[in-house]
């Protein structure tokens, strides 16, 4: 990005127009405007910009070009198209991106607006001319973009005192009150707009001593509704709540208890010794019973008072929760009532956990969460529950207790639970980061109220970057949903000439509104619905789309349905997405605010079909669009901003949600089941793809994990779902069935991380280890078996270490009861068995025999780590039971030693069969033996190595039925390998020489019986005598009397045999685009046509005409072939019933007629 122009512009006299002129066509991408006397250049000092009046705003004009391509042959012609934009300049130097897009370029800017001059500098690039396209690609890297850490001062949730930021931020309003009575008089004491023009205001404190005259509850409630100075004296306050005391009646009473509740109410927010003291004077049993406390307006009084710590201590009593559990489980009593006591009940509870999770490492932070989610709710639980934080000496030191580190913040305020459980550490930072926000929004209030613009604009400034960092943005935008904060926020809205405040204010409503569930509160809607048309920063496309969202919730639950009943929008918009969102989350709150059942009966009554049968209409479409971004057969894939990509996300997640909501109640048929198992898989696998290609931190990523958790979540809720029916397939043969095709088939999607994202659904379908024995039965019986097909075919894709950890999820579910793991390791061993065949076959094409020869490698690194794995001795027995497994291994390996090749991983997978040898026939372990031989011939291995496979095959040997070997191939093995050993290794342990004499001695044993087997003329006399000269110089006395007397009975020959080469198979193979192409055309059969099957007897014994011959009666028939021209078909359709030959006429143009005699 590079200078395009600097200029200070004069508007012209008539209209108000300045224009700016490119000398080439440019993309501009930043507009930076100065105030006056600002020196832009510290090259050019005398530089000085001129910008009046201090703020305007500013309607920009671009002509639009458009850019020629690489391809494109002709220049493009030349446009008079403008393109408008506007600006708001608030005043100082302010940066306005300028997004252009790579398709259009401009030569001219045209600036209007009300303004006497205006000093700028236009950032872009220079457009070249077009280019002819490389004809090389070189990847290059992109440089990954981490977001900037807060500044220390700007991150309370790393502070030890998380207010302290913005106490700083209320001195510089002059002559500020403490943070604690601005807290008292924004949330919870609220002042009269009398009060505000008082010349103590707001030092306008009650006068606790006057309480001799008519002193009753009444006029302590009404004292108490303002805020009692801190520095009051504690006997003043002692006296005062022994007199309210004396005026509580024993007789229990309503209004005596809603007067009560009212008082701790009002002290609930006051200095922390009124309520203290209050609450130790007052017994509150004397007050309350179930017939007193059964008011919502009682209980609403006391669920504020509750969000104090030391009035909530003294409500946790049994026999005041019993009191709100007698109105909980009280059908007769009102909602409004149940719901209050069921609120005051859980912030009771709320606040013993979040007092133990500051000194309990092992404490449930999800649910001290959540209390702290339901007080951000309403501005009296916020004001008294933020008073606490701060003035209450026990929580701060509590709190203060933990130390100070810097980890990143938790969501918890998510309507989504967290997908990990968030630590003591984060949990702790997460109450400091909410401490901190709640504060500086209090001051934030108080500037707009008096109205501070300075205090004001800081505090909006801090506001509008916590929404944008992670962590913070959850926390501020919960809180900015407080009824008098979205109300300030829409009075910024409506600004002329243009404030950086306003354009702050604006901005935080647009972040708020793309939150469905921040829709979803009245004050919003009404803040969406009020804001008008003079904006600096909302735009008329963005204010349309916003109250087109507003609306749906304005309307209520039927708009809802009319919204999901529309067609979703191709290609989707960010709007139409955040309408849908706004529309699902109005049914999921229906849904748990009332009966599901009566819910799903009026969703019914208004849209004639199930909401399950709405929901999975409205996924397709998503899943389509979704699939559109990482589609391999769409290039370039569609350009979609991230925060379309992010909804597009958060979309599908809500529908997931839903649908998982609904499953248990409402069973799908099996045709939906499959179509949402597969929608389900390519969410999962999209997701992933998505976290992979965005920022960690971006909105798309994020979106995408806790889709995928909801798609983990869905696929296990398929699986349970019972037969809808009965003799009906149950929902996990059905899911299962769906996976196992679908993972093979990509539908353009990258087929190998498709293939592992399905398959990592179905890891996560599948029952534990330690599910319940109906489950385990269910899943061995009713559905493995039922798709073995499907299964071997997904096994067989899968990569290596995949493929166990399939076979050993099997395995553990299915514990012997079936078998599936033991058939599919019989399976892998009869594929290599026809792989090793095939190489036989002299028609074998060079690439077939790569293929053949990768995919023998590939079993024997399966085989390989399925034996280094707990599978081990499963897998051991599983091949020795089964009756052909032992055969065709052996005879693979045979054949793979007589070819001379030696396949990786051999070694290894030996070694471990030949552990438990004995449970194996005479041909395995005949194969073991060569085999140990074999890998005893490679270049490369160690003496212990050698001393292990000797011992092995020598005891293998003597197992092994004399009669059943050949004895020149064994003679010849074993030639071959004295001969290895003779001429590569120079060193032999006296171990090793002890197994060749053990193996000499079974050769000079076993020629007693088979005279052949003393045969060893593939070696030379010389060679074996100076080999057995080395033995010797390392073996003891006996063993070299066994050397001998076991050598005496050998024939060797005159000439070695030369030693054979093998060729070790590669690990991988690498395929070119041809060769794939190759190889799929030899999957595809030519076109032929199908044999034409002469007319039977019978088929004429239907026609009703006679002769037969009568079929060739037609004008237009020359002998016994008829092309037909013209409309010929119809003329003869529409001829006599002579022409009726009982059969659809034949699309071919040329049509053999035979006839057949009678």
């Amino acid at each position: 990005m590079m200078l395009l122009q600097w200029c200070t512009l004069e508007p012209s006299e008539k209209g108000g127009l300045a224009a700016i002129r490119f000398p080439s066509p440019v993309r501009v991408h930043r507009i930076r405007i100065f105030p006056s006397g600002a020196k832009p250049f510290a090259q050019s000092p005398d530089t000085v910009s001129r910008t009046e009046p201090p703020s305007f705003f500013l309607d920009l004009y671009f002509n639009a070009q458009t850019v020629a391509g690489r391809d494109r042959k002709e220049r493009p012609k030349h446009s008079n198209a403008l393109v408008p934009t506007s600006i708001a300049y608030p005043g100082g130097q302010k940066d306005f991106q300028v997004d252009m897009g790579t398709d259009y370029a401009t030569c001219l800017m045209i600036v209007k607006g009300e303004f006497e001059t205006v000093s700028m500098a236009i950032y872009g690039e220079v457009v070249p001319e077009a280019t002819a396209a490389p004809s090389t690609y070189k990847p290059q890297p992109l440089h990954t973009v981490l977001p900037a850490p807060l500044p220390p001062v700007l991150d309370p949730g790393n502070a030890r005192d998380p207010s302290q930021l913005a106490r700083q931020l209320l001195k510089l309003i002059p002559e500020a009150p403490d943070l604690e009575l601005v807290i008292r008089l924004i949330f919870c004491l609220k002042p009269s707009n009398h009060d505000w023009d008082l010349p103590d205001f707001p030092y306008l404190h009650p006068d606790l001593s006057n309480t001799e005259a008519d002193f009753d509850l009444e006029k302590a409630l009404r004292l108490t509704s303002r805020p009692v100075s801190d520095d009051v004296s504690p006997e003043v306050v002692a006296r005062f709540a022994e007199k309210v005391a004396q005026c509580v009646n024993p007789r229990k009473d309503l209004n005596q208890a809603y007067s009560v509740a009212g008082i701790l109410y009002n002290a609930a927010s006051q200095h922390p010794s009124l309520a203290q003291k209050l609450l130790d004077e007052i017994d509150l049993e004397k007050v309350y019973d179930a017939r007193t406390i059964d008011d919502e307006t009682t209980l609403l009084r006391l669920l504020y008072a509750a969000a104090n710590t030391d009035i909530a201590r003294r409500l946790d009593a049994p026999w005041f929760r019993k009191l709100l559990s007698s109105i909980t489980n009280e059908p007769n009593s009102e909602r409004e009532s149940r719901i209050a006591a069921k609120r005051l009940l859980d912030r009771l509870q709320g606040w013993s956990m979040l007092e133990d999770a500051f000194s309990n490492t092992q404490s449930d932070f999800i649910a001290a969460a959540d209390m702290l989610k339901d007080v951000g709710m309403e501005e009296q639980s916020f004001g008294i529950w933020l008073e606490s934080m701060v003035a209450h000496n026990d929580v701060v030191l509590s709190l203060a207790e933990n130390p100070v580190l810097s980890v990143p913040l938790p969501r918890l305020l998510s309507h989504r639970p967290p997908n990990v459980h968030p630590s003591q550490d984060d949990f702790v930072a997460f109450v400091r980061a909410y401490i901190g926000v709640a504060c500086v929004l209090a001051v934030y209030a108080w500037s707009d109220s008096l109205p501070d613009e300075r205090c004001r604009a800081r505090t909006l400034g801090i506001l509008r970057l916590w929404q944008e960092t992670d962590g913070y943005r959850e926390i501020v935008n919960h809180l900015l949903l407080l009824r008098q904060m979205t109300f300030r926020l829409e009075c910024m809205t409506d600004h002329d000439p243009p404030t950086q405040s306003g354009i702050d204010a604006e901005t935080i409503l647009v972040d708020l509104a793309k939150n469905p569930q921040a829709l979803l509160r009245p004050n919003f809607v009404k803040c969406i619905l009020n804001i008008g048309t003079c904006t600096s920063f909302i735009t008329t496309e963005v204010r349309t789309s916003m109250r087109e969202a507003a609306f749906v919730v304005d309307d209520g639950f039927g708009g809802a349905v009319d919204e999901l009943l529309r067609s979703v929008e191709r290609p989707p918009t960010f709007g139409g997405l955040r309408t849908l969102r706004v529309a699902l989350a109005m049914v999921d709150r229906e849904l748990d605010e009332d009966e599901e059942s009566r819910v799903l009966d009026d969703f019914w009554e208004e849209a004639k079909c199930s909401l399950m049968t709405c929901l999975g209409n409205l996924l397709s479409p998503i899943v389509d669009e979704i699939r559109k971004q990482f589609s391999l057969s769409h290039f370039p894939p569609p350009r979609t901003s991230q925060d379309i990509m992010a909804q597009l996300f958060w979309t599908a997640d809500d529908m997931l949600r839903m649908s998982r909501r609904l499953v248990p109640i409402h069973p799908l048929p099996s045709r939906m089941l499959r179509t949402l198992t597969t929608n389900v898989a390519d969410i999962f696998a999209c997701a992933e793809a998505a976290d992979m290609r965005y920022s960690q931190s971006g909105q798309p990523s994020l979106a995408a994990q806790e889709t995928r958790q909801s798609c983990i979540d869905l696929a296990r809720a398929l699986g349970r779902q019972p037969p809808v029916a009965s003799g009906a397939k149950p929902g996990a043969l059905i899911v299962l069935h769906g996976l196992l095709e679908h993972g093979l088939h990509s539908d353009g999607l990258d087929p190998t991380h498709h293939l592992l994202q399905v398959f990592c659904l179905i890891d996560f379908l599948l029952p534990s280890e330690d599910c319940s024995d109906s489950e385990r039965a269910l899943w061995v019986q009713d559905v493995v078996p039922k798709v073995l097909k499907e299964l071997w075919a997904f096994c067989h894709a899968l990569d290596t270490e995949n493929k166990v950890h399939l076979i050993r999820r099997l395995s553990a579910l299915d514990q012997g009861t079936v078998g599936v793991g033991e058939w599919l390791l019989l399976e892998e061993v009869k594929d290599v068995s026809r792989a090793v065949q095939g190489l036989q076959d002299p028609d074998q094409t060079g690439l077939n025999q790569r293929v053949a020869q990768n995919q023998i490698s590939l079993f024997f690194r399966f085989f390989a780590e399925i034996l280094q794995s707990s599978l081990a001795k499963w897998c051991i027995d599983s091949l020795a039971e089964a009756e052909e497994a032992p055969h065709l291994l052996a005879s693979a390996l045979h054949t793979m030693f007589d070819l001379q090749l030696a396949p990786p991983y051999l070694g290894d997978t030996l070694d471990r069969l030949a552990a438990s040898y004995d449970i194996y026939d005479n041909e395995l372990r005949w194969a073991m033996v060569v085999g140990l031989w074999r890998t005893l011939q490679a270049p490369d291995h160690s003496s212990s190595l050698l001393e292990l496979r000797l011992a092995s095959s020598v005891n293998i040997l003597d197992t092994i039925t004399p009669s059943y070997l050949n004895a020149v191939k064994t003679t010849a093995e074993v030639g071959a390998l004295v001969l290895h050993l003779a001429q590569h290794v120079e060193h032999l342990d006296e171990t090793v020489a002890q197994s060749l004499v053990s193996l000499l001695e079974w050769l000079s044993r076993t020629a007693a019986s088979f005279p052949k087997m003393a045969d060893l003329r593939t070696v030379a006399s010389d060679q074996f005598g100076t080999f057995r000269d080395r033995l010797k110089d390392v073996l003891s006395g006996e063993w070299n009397a066994r050397l001998d007397a076991a050598c005496c009975l050998l024939t060797t020959g005159t000439v070695s045999a030369p030693l054979q080469a093998y060729s070790n198979l590669p690990q991988t193979v690498e395929l070119s685009i041809d060769d794939i192409e190759e190889l799929l055309r030899e999957t595809i059969l030519p076109p032929s046509t199908p044999p034409r099957r002469p007319l039977n007897a019978d088929v004429l014994g239907l026609v009703t005409v006679s002769p037969a011959a009568a079929l060739l009666r037609s004008p237009a028939v020359t002998g016994l072939t008829k092309t037909y021209l013209n409309n010929d078909f119809r003329q003869l359709r529409q001829s006599s019933a002579r022409a009726n030959t009982s059969r659809l006429p034949s699309m071919h143009v040329d049509v053999g007629v035979v006839a057949l005699a009678a």
